[in-house]
């Protein structure tokens, strides 16, 4: 784990499961209508958000910067409840914990990289941590019946010099997990068979990145990205991994 402690801190240093119900989404149709909107917006309590809004209430890709120096990093759907994968960054404790969520609760695997090693790993349910551990589904995502396969929590490394930790299911990249590349690069958020798929969050090698949807490793969907200095550069509707309609 010394490399991914060495890689983890490129990412500090740039910036600073039942499953999501993804047909209950903001996207393509809301985008037409004109009722997405992107807004900064900042607390009572000083914390600054960032993301789209519909309704004047917050929807989709959002990062948060948090006063105690954490970055959340979350999906909303469009019932405005956080729903998917939720990364939570603390540049100050070197921390990194990634969270599933369904309809505003913790329900799903979990699990915490403090400095570089993983300190836990767990499953909610009802937003409480689920004494029984890490259930895999076989039905789904497409999967199927087909049972062959590692499923639960692994660190698997890659002959291009890459590696992941997180959740895996029938050995690929399902549930939230960490992907690392030998140039500093990391992808932090959902797989499907292997694959980014929906709410992730990606940091470049420049040191910008990338917070919104996927679909099949391409950006797809409500997202937004980010230069080294925090300023956000592009916002809106991405198809086949370039922005089609900003906001």
């Amino acid at each position: 784990m010394k490399n991914f402690a060495q890689l983890v801190v490129l990412v500090f240093t740039s910036f600073c499961f039942a499953q999501q119900n993804f047909g209950n989404q903001a996207g393509k149709k809301e985008v037409k209508k004109g009722l997405i909107s992107f807004e900064t917006f900042t607390a009572e309590n000083g914390d600054v958000s960032y993301g789209f809004r519909m309704d004047g209430l917050i929807v989709g890709p959002n990062m948060i910067l948090h006063t105690d120096g954490k970055t959340t990093y979350v999906n909303y759907n469009k019932d405005h409840q956080k729903d998917g994968t939720l990364v939570e960054m603390n540049k100050q404790q070197g921390t990194i914990e990634l969270y599933t969520y369904r309809k505003d609760q913790k329900d799903g695997p979990a699990f915490k990289i403090a400095n570089g090693n993983v300190e836990w790993k767990k499953q909610f349910a009802n937003d409480k941590e689920d004494p029984n551990g890490y259930k895999a589904k076989v039905t789904d995502y497409g999967y199927g019946q087909n049972s062959n396969g590692f499923n639960g929590f692994n660190v698997e490394k890659y002959d291009n010099g890459s590696y992941a930790v997180g959740y895996f299911l029938f050995s690929k990249r399902s549930f939230p997990a960490i992907q690392v590349w030998k140039n500093g690069e990391q992808y932090m958020g959902q797989h499907i068979q292997g694959l980014r798929k929906e709410f992730g969050v990606y940091f470049y090698e420049d040191g910008s990145k990338y917070v919104g949807f996927w679909h099949k490793n391409y950006k797809e969907g409500l997202g937004f990205k980010i230069d080294k200095n925090g300023n956000i550069i592009e916002k809106g509707y991405y198809e086949d991994n370039v922005i089609k309609t900003p906001l």
